[in-house]
């Protein structure tokens, strides 16, 4: 398994040589705060090279991401993309926008203490180079000026509530959580 991993990882650094096949978000990511980015690229073989970024634009910025280098194209269709947009038929994606959305929501997550996470030392490569990239979109960061935490799942509400305090002040950020 962990030889499998390392030449996967492999092919993900060489990612930006195969043409982009499609890039895709749920419709719903300004006003739910969170956006499901599927971008994926189609190696000469037929099979598909994918990478799949969960991203909070309100405050935590990259949540979660995964990828595969080796997928073929028709579970990509009929298995992978129904299963992260179940909730809703995905849109396609301007490509330049999707990298400002994941790069821009990373840089304002770094400015309230948090990082992407450790996945994206991988996933970044499916990317183009962020500093190959003209960031001129007006997307919005966090709610209304401010930083907005919705608590998620398998959030340490506490520890990223902590954070948000000391980084900003009491003040300064919005949260939504249910109490246990």
């Amino acid at each position: 398994m962990r030889k499998y991993r390392k030449i996967n990882e492999l092919l993900v650094r060489n990612a930006r040589k195969y043409p982009i096949y499609e890039c895709m978000i749920n419709p719903s990511w300004k006003e739910m705060g969170l956006a499901i980015i599927l971008l994926s690229r189609k190696r000469p073989d037929g099979n598909i090279l994918f990478g799949c970024y969960l991203v909070d634009i309100f405050c935590l910025g990259l949540k979660d991401t995964f990828w595969n280098s080796n997928f073929p194209l028709e579970r990509y269709e009929n298995e992978l993309k129904p299963a992260v947009y179940r909730d809703e038929e995905p849109i396609d994606c301007d490509i330049s926008m999707a990298h400002q959305i994941i790069y821009g929501a990373i840089e304002y997550a770094h400015k309230l203490g948090f990082n992407p996470h450790k996945d994206f030392r991988i996933t970044k490569h499916i990317l183009k180079d962020k500093n190959n990239l003209k960031m001129d979109a007006d997307i919005e960061f966090g709610k209304n000026g401010k930083p907005l935490y919705i608590a998620g799942p398998n959030d340490d509400i506490e520890a990223i509530l902590k954070k948000l305090g000391e980084k900003l002040g009491e003040e300064n950020f919005y949260y939504i959580y249910e109490k246990k």
